[in-house]
């Protein structure tokens, strides 16, 4: 066999290597190094662009954000519309003018609010103070009343900012100052009136406009965004792109309409609770529980706070903290996953950076808006190609698969994570079909790496060792029974003594056999568990003394069935038929099953291999394996003559065709 061509010499100074046909391939590492920091110089560079775009750009690009999320939250008012045989413009038109209705109400009502709030806000500091002096020595107490009246100056100041004549109050006194500016007449007098207003009013204008055009072109905007995810398979691509849409759509306006009905419950506990500018305090606690983590603290803080201030006693400060206590959690753990799922597609890490990152970009509108943008990227993420690595960086979904996962916990030696992730797993299935979706794929995985030559044959043992810890942490492991109606093969019967025949009642009626390695042994050694709980007395022999039987206990060689392990796909596995011509000189009278574990999608090829090597049976998983070798422990005893065989040479006895015991009638 000819040594394949090489396809290049990777190493600084690495002598030239001959190919099959005497050419010279040869390709330096720095020209690798060079390009490797240039892909990293440029998506710097362009993280960098992306970064300046969207911070200079926030004037522009929060109200098409906002109308972006609107049009998530409209789109089923919309459809509605259309499907009542409006026409496409009037439906936009009522649906933005609805949309404009809601947030002109929440605006004004607003401001009503923050206008009585600047009024009464002096009243409360100095209710608060007297709470303090009446509580006298209370350092803790005292120090805890200070802070909170100093948030209800800073809440005044911030409003007289903002609120100007209407944060007045007598018991303000002007300053007297030497300079007095002339009274503003004419142009300048409106200046100053519209100069403040000019900002909002700009944000709601633009934010109406995209939200108009976004409405109007949603086909059109569909059509660029298949464009730009392949036209390759239209209708995978449209179909797909369609269920994000309609998801995300689901998705903000459950979430908003959840947010509505805790602001309004909230507001209604306040009202009922005596705490002024209820209905201000219901907005906020809607609004803020957009914000993740943090959102719900900073909507009581407030009202706490006030409550404080007004109460002379602490009753109505303990009911307000109780109303939020109850009413977030409620909200939060019962009925959102009711609602929409138990997660929304986010790590907790990612939910975490986004939020710091669009609060940093785009202020107070990016901490509204963290949650719904990093949704809507990571959507884009799974369903286009091209920006597949955000679902990777900030979905919740793991980043390894769980076969690669517990392979590299092998490959690092760690047995107590890898038994974490099985105790995680096997709340949803059964050890044996856990053995074969997640470690026996795992040691498929170390099998083509050793083929390569990419694992050594020492990190094999220690692969080896490392799986036999995760077997013995999962010895006490109990089966949940398995309902015949969610489609699931029934586990194989658990077999008593007195159901086993006397050869099968021995101390070890399954002898486990690694072929030619450390991995086949650690499937030997889950094989061997897994007979055990099924009451068969399985031992398993080391892949070192797999190649005599001279090593085999006496009561070993009068074990009635032998599985011998096996990975491998890729040619015959003429060892394996050596292996059991060796074992049949010394065990005439037991049967072979051999496990093929890596043809379990190519049955037919395990069945060329069973005869090929001259086993009795061949299984491609554990499962399979356990359930043969049950069946055969309830089969009726066998009949103990002497075997017929014929001689190939002095050591390789292989049986005749007639050779193989017969069984007597029960």
């Amino acid at each position: 066999m000819k040594p394949p061509e090489p396809r290049a010499v990777v190493g600084a100074g690495a002598p030239p290597r001959q190919g099959q046909l005497g050419r010279t391939v040869f390709k330096p590492a720095r020209t690798i190094s060079e390009h490797g920091l240039t892909v990293l110089a440029s998506g710097l560079i362009v993280f960098t662009i992306i970064i300046l775009f969207l911070y200079f750009g926030r004037d522009i690009l929060q109200p098409l954000a906002i109308a972006a999320l609107l049009g998530f939250i409209l789109a089923p008012l919309l459809r509605r519309l259309r499907n009542w045989n409006f026409g496409r413009v009037p439906s936009v038109l009522l649906t933005v003018l609805l949309a404009i209705s809601i947030l002109a109400a929440l605006g004004s009502t607003v401001v009503v609010q923050v206008g009585q709030l600047a009024t009464d806000l002096p009243k409360y500091e100095q209710n608060l103070r007297t709470k303090i002096r009446s509580l006298g020595g209370g350092r803790l107490t005292s120090g805890a009343l200070e802070r909170a009246s100093g948030t209800l100056r800073e809440l005044q100041s911030e409003i007289a900012k903002t609120g100007g004549a209407a944060a007045s109050t007598p018991d303000q006194r002007p300053r007297v100052v030497e300079m007095r500016t002339p009274e503003p007449t004419g142009l300048d007098a409106i200046g100053n009136l519209v100069r403040p207003l000019l900002s909002p009013l700009t944000t709601t204008a633009l934010t109406i406009l995209f939200l108009m055009f976004i409405l109007l072109q949603r086909e059109d905007l569909r059509d660029r965004f298949l464009r730009l995810a392949g036209t390759a398979d239209l209708q995978r691509s449209t179909a797909a792109l369609d269920d994000a849409a309609t998801r995300l759509s689901r998705f903000f306006l459950l979430q908003t309409l959840l947010n509505a009905s805790f602001g309004v419950v909230i507001g209604l506990g306040l009202w009922f609770i005596g705490v002024p500018n209820a209905i201000l305090w219901g907005i906020l606690a809607g609004l803020m529980r957009f914000v993740p983590f943090v959102g719900a603290i900073i909507g009581a803080v407030f009202p706490i706070v006030l409550a404080a201030a007004v109460d002379p006693g602490w009753g109505m400060v303990l009911a307000t903290a109780a109303l939020f206590i109850v009413a977030e959690p409620l909200a939060g753990q019962v009925i959102e996953p009711l609602l929409y799922g138990q997660h929304t597609g986010l790590s907790p890490v990612a939910i975490v950076v986004s939020t710091l990152f669009w609060a940093l970009m785009w202020g107070p509108t990016g901490l509204l808006l963290a949650m719904p943008l990093t949704v809507c990227l990571v959507v884009l993420g799974r369903h286009i190609e091209a920006l597949g690595f955000i679902e990777i960086l900030l979905g919740d979904e793991p980043a390894l698969a769980l076969e690669e996962r517990f392979y590299q916990r092998l490959l690092a030696g760690d047995a107590g994570d890898a038994a974490d992730q099985a105790d995680a797993q096997l709340k949803l299935q059964t050890l044996s079909d856990y053995y074969d979706s997640v470690p026996m794929k795992s040691l498929a995985l170390a099998q083509l790496d050793a083929a390569q030559g990419k694992l050594s044959a020492d990190k094999q043992l220690a692969m080896r060792d490392t799986i036999a810890e995760v077997v013995d942490e999962l010895v006490d492991h109990v089966d949940a029974d398995i309902d015949p109606a969610d489609g699931q093969a029934k586990l194989p019967p658990v077999l008593l003594a007195g159901q086993l025949t006397s050869e099968w009642q021995e101390q070890h009626s399954v002898l486990c056999i690694a072929s030619r390695s450390p991995l086949d042994e650690a499937a030997a050694t889950m094989l061997a568990q897994l007979l055990k709980r099924r009451g068969l007395n399985a031992i398993v022999q080391p892949f070192a003394d797999a190649a005599s039987a001279k090593s085999l206990s006496s009561a070993a060689l009068e074990a009635p069935l032998v599985c011998l392990s096996y990975f491998g796909a890729v040619a015959n596995p003429a060892h394996v038929r050596f292996q059991i011509r060796r074992l049949k000189r010394h065990m005439p009278y037991a049967k072979f099953l051999a496990g093929y574990w890596l043809l379990g999608e190519d049955p037919t090829k395990g069945e060329d291999w069973k005869t090929a090597v001259g086993a009795h049976f061949v299984a491609t998983s554990l499962t399979e394996a356990v359930a043969i070798c049950v069946r055969e422990a309830s089969l009726p005893a066998r009949d103990m003559a002497t075997p017929q065989v014929r001689m190939i040479g002095p050591l390789e006895p292989i049986d005749a065709p007639t050779a193989q015991p017969t069984r007597l009638a029960s």
